[in-house]
């Protein structure tokens, strides 16, 4: 039995991240925009609470498992509860966490013996949808393209790189260094509007410490 369900959820793949399944951000001159406005009007662009449903590729090596995802977030309180369920329909685990802490709530008995699997799945949500707008304080660099802000996070260093073609700028990709080394970044594509609010449709993790890839489409917004 374990192992039927197991072939229901992953997939020996040699599909790796190396063509993006989104269309990607077309850079165009800043000309004179102003960062700090900038950087302000993409805060105000996001929603402080939102409920969305998406599907998710988890990669790892070779293997790979798609699931459908559904996320309740709290951006200013940085807390949120998902839950994963499988293609067929079968929930695969549900967490709940804050800023401080993640936790399991369920998780299928046969992904027990994989590892921390909701974890690590926690962990990039979080990574993904918080701390997305750096503080007034953050470092600044402008080049033709692109605005880049720099600031301490953790024990490391968060850059957050803004471009686009239409106002707000928005927030293209996220890098995480420590001691100058890069160990993950978040990519966005596709900004959509909902209800006056931007979501990112299509998002890619990768950890590269790790050797992990998460693939995000959102398909709904509650």
């Amino acid at each position: 039995m374990r192992r039927f369900i197991f072939l229901s959820l992953i997939i020996l793949s040699s599909v790796g991240c190396s063509s993006v399944p989104f269309q990607r951000t077309i850079y165009m001159p800043l000309g004179y925009v102003d960062p700090s406005l900038a950087r302000q009007a993409f805060a105000a662009s996001l929603p402080d609470r939102f409920q969305v449903i998406n599907t998710i590729v988890f990669q790892y090596k070779w293997h790979s498992f798609a699931a459908l995802g559904f996320i309740d977030a709290n951006r200013e309180l940085k807390t949120f509860a998902m839950s994963c369920l499988n293609p067929a329909g079968i929930k695969l685990f549900e967490l709940s966490a804050d800023k401080d802490s993640i936790r399991t709530n369920f998780i299928l008995k046969e992904l027990l013996h994989e590892g921390d699997l909701p974890s690590v799945v926690g962990e990039a949500i979080r990574r993904i949808y918080f701390d997305n707008v750096p503080s007034p304080e953050a470092k600044m660099q402008k080049d033709r393209y692109r605005v880049i802000f720099s600031e301490p996070h953790g024990v490391g260093t968060l850059k957050y790189i803004f471009a686009g073609t239409s106002s707000p700028l928005k927030l293209i990709e996220k890098r995480y260094y420590e001691k100058n080394r890069l160990l993950w970044s978040v990519f966005y594509y596709e900004y959509r509007q909902d209800r006056g609010k931007l979501y990112p449709v299509g998002i890619i993790l990768r950890h590269y410490r790790l050797g992990y890839n998460l693939i995000v489409r959102l398909k709904e917004v509650r």
